[in-house]
């Protein structure tokens, strides 16, 4: 998936010739902390909330702010790790998305993507979870999917946590079953080490806190 499927167009754009006072009003409007600013089809940069509570005059055009180190985007083509990457490393509510000729094409809202990765590492899907511990020359993900498959079940989804200061790591593991005695009985005998277990419930109202606080900080 790529920057130019995420685009939603939920939060239209302001022009550079607009006033700042009607940026404000669309940032609350829109539930956003930031909006794409453009002069036609040219990208000019990110307007914040922020930088409108350091200015002055609400009546000023909205060109009149200073955009340097403000004009964070993506291109169409980008990945969407990449995009989940400037969004996160910014703390951006909205993410302009420019074409080939860096023109502005329409912006990515930060709750969809959430939504996106919710769907994409089946965050919804019933099922248990596995934390699995071992050293990271170790890893190997063929065996950890067959432990579980010969188990009679599924992985959803996998994540992996790694730290640079330390050889070990950790495998998180989504299956699509409840029941999961026998695969931790495999893991066992195999010399895994597990970290941590999540039942359906516990995984269920762990994401639900997560999730909720995070539509907060989004001001949702």
């Amino acid at each position: 998936m790529i920057a130019l499927d995420l685009i939603t167009n939920h939060v239209p754009p302001v022009k550079s010739s607009e006033s700042i006072e009607k940026a404000l009003f669309w940032m609350d409007e829109f539930r956003v902390n930031h909006l794409p600013v453009v002069s036609g089809k040219e990208y000019i940069g990110l307007v914040s909330d922020a930088m409108i509570f350091d200015y002055n005059d609400l009546q000023d055009e909205i060109t009149n702010l200073n955009f340097i180190g403000k004009q964070q985007f993506v291109k169409d083509s980008f990945h969407l790790f990449k995009v989940m990457e400037v969004i996160t490393d910014h703390k951006l509510s909205v993410l302009p998305v420019l074409n080939t000729k860096n023109e502005y094409i329409g912006a990515i809202s930060a709750t969809y993507l959430i939504q996106v990765f919710s769907n994409l590492f089946s965050l919804k899907e019933k099922g248990a979870v596995i934390v699995l511990g071992m050293n990271a020359i170790d890893y190997q993900l063929s065996q950890v999917a067959q432990i579980v498959e010969s188990n009679n079940a599924k992985i959803l989804s996998t994540y992996v946590g790694t730290s640079p200061d330390s050889s070990q790591m950790s495998l998180t593991i989504k299956l699509n079953q409840a029941e999961i005695n026998p695969i931790i009985q495999t893991f066992n005998r195999y010399d895994y080490s597990i970290k941590n277990i999540f039942t359906e419930q516990d995984f269920d109202d762990e994401f639900q806190n997560r999730f909720d606080n995070l539509m907060n900080y989004l001001k949702l």
